[in-house]
């Protein structure tokens, strides 16, 4: 179950910031990788130069302690060994800060043991009678080595810029993987948030959908943020208020179909026993306006049963008790109903019906087939041809019937299946604009359809119906 926040705007702002938080987050660790990198090499470029400052301080200390040495053995003033001193306690103050260093850690132990050397030489120099030999020999052997230190100073400093350079390789690698699962996962929330978003809106589409085809039985309800549940509650209470129209609807046009049913009885009773002369003898002029009277008593007769049928065919679908039905033999029977029609107007009927059942009701899936067929003998032309074939598509059965009559304009298809439409070609046929819409009805209740297919001569009108899962 998904957790909506309590408005629509929240949940845009949610997905917004759940789809930045990644980037987010990569941008953290980039920033903070960055800093971390950054003092990094800032503390290295200054150990390394402060392990080559000294490197080369030891060596200048040890050449200048070096010469006073001589100096001294030469001309043995005293003062040359203050001098000493002073060169001496420089070279010790700058080994000790060599050692300090913590790039330069495994070489303390070297630095120390050069100290404790030039200590021995120091107090034998102090003890023994002013001589400088062994001091000498000292520092010569302390400068040999503070080469090699030196100079393994250069291969450390080389081996943590390689490091260095390897750490900055990798981390930039890391970014960049950081930074594409920071977009990979940014694009997998947005495209989650985006369906998320669709299906919302799709429902309330559906619903929007539902009541403009009059599909009201189903009751609405909208999940997601309480202003989306809200909007679902006012759909649902238009729904009702539209099944409650409808039924005062379907009363009143009972009521008035029954109310006129009964006068229109008696006119159409009256008018034939005039056109009888039962009351006697008529003119010819008085015939003709019986006649009028009698067929346009029948016209309105047929128009409140069309009216009574248009209504039955709007409320159908829970009253239908789908049974198993042959619909070739079907089509074949109604067209022996159609014979008389047919060959007053010479008209040719050609086709296959494949042996297909399907499920409905008898009397709904007669209407659907009679309206196309008498529709298509009525507007077909003497000597016309009428094409009927009945094939499988998948779990349909697919009726169609195409006629040689002119045909449906392009600007009317669209109101082809209006109840009472009548287009500009059809005044001289007798009907009232109903069969088609009654027909469509049937076809929805039955979970099919019936369209009209563009042709370019004559009309072509498809039935679809669900075939039944256990044919007899």
């Amino acid at each position: 179950m998904i957790l909506y926040p309590r408005s629509f705007l929240r949940l845009i702002l949610l997905g917004w910031l759940l789809t930045a938080l990644p980037l987010l987050v990569a941008i953290a660790f980039v920033s903070v990788s960055l800093t971390h990198l950054s003092a990094r090499s800032e503390a290295a470029m200054q150990q390394t130069g402060e392990a080559t400052r000294l490197g080369w301080e030891l060596d200048e200390d040890l050449l200048q302690m070096d010469r006073i040495l001589r100096q001294y053995a030469a001309l043995r003033d005293p003062s040359l060994l203050d001098d000493y001193a002073l060169a001496r306690n420089e070279w010790r103050k700058n080994a000790e800060a060599f050692t300090q260093v913590p790039l330069l850690a495994s070489l303390a132990g070297r630095v120390n043991a050069l100290l404790t050397r030039e200590a021995e030489g120091y107090r034998q120099l102090t003890t023994n009678h002013g001589s400088p030999q062994a001091l000498h020999e000292a520092l010569k052997d302390i400068s040999h080595r503070t080469v090699g230190i030196i100079e393994e100073v250069g291969q450390i400093t080389e081996t943590e810029r390689m490091t260095f350079r390897a750490e900055t390789e990798t981390l930039q690698r890391q970014l960049l993987i950081a930074l594409s699962l920071a977009l990979l996962l940014a694009a997998l929330l947005f495209w989650f948030g985006r369906r998320i978003l669709a299906q919302l809106l799709q429902d309330v589409g559906r619903a929007v959908s539902a009541l403009g085809n009059n599909r009201l039985e189903q009751s609405i309800r909208l999940t997601g943020p309480d202003d989306l549940r809200w909007i679902g509650k006012r759909l649902d209470w238009l729904r009702r208020r539209l099944l409650a129209l409808q039924d005062e609807r379907t009363r009143t046009l009972r009521h008035i179909s029954h109310e006129l049913k009964t006068p229109l009885a008696a006119l159409r009773e009256g008018a034939s026993q005039l056109a009888e002369g039962i009351a006697g003898p008529l003119s010819p002029q008085q015939e003709k306006i019986a006649g009028i009277m009698q067929s346009n008593a029948l016209r309105l007769q047929g128009l409140i049963d069309g009216l009574l049928k248009l209504q039955k065919a709007e409320h159908v679908r829970e009253r239908i008790a789908p049974v198993p039905l042959r619909l070739d033999a079907m089509i074949q029977q109604i067209l022996a109903t159609h014979k008389l029609a047919a060959r007053d107007k010479r008209l040719r009927i050609t086709g296959t019906l494949a042996p297909l059942t399907v499920a409905g009701g008898h009397e709904e899936v007669t209407t659907i087939i009679d309206n196309l067929l008498s529709n298509a003998i009525k507007f077909s032309p003497p000597h016309g041809t009428v094409r009927l074939t009945l094939t499988r598509d998948n779990q349909s059965a697919v009726l169609d019937v195409i006629d040689d009559g002119p045909g449906v304009p392009a600007a009317d298809r669209k109101m082809i299946f209006a109840p009472f439409y009548r287009g500009p070609g059809t005044k001289n046929v007798a009907g009232v604009g109903l069969g088609l819409a009654i027909a469509r009805e049937f076809a929805l209740a039955h979970r099919g359809s019936l369209d009209l297919i563009a042709s370019d001569e004559g009309t072509h009108f498809r039935a679809t119906l669900p075939l039944a899962t256990d044919p007899p």
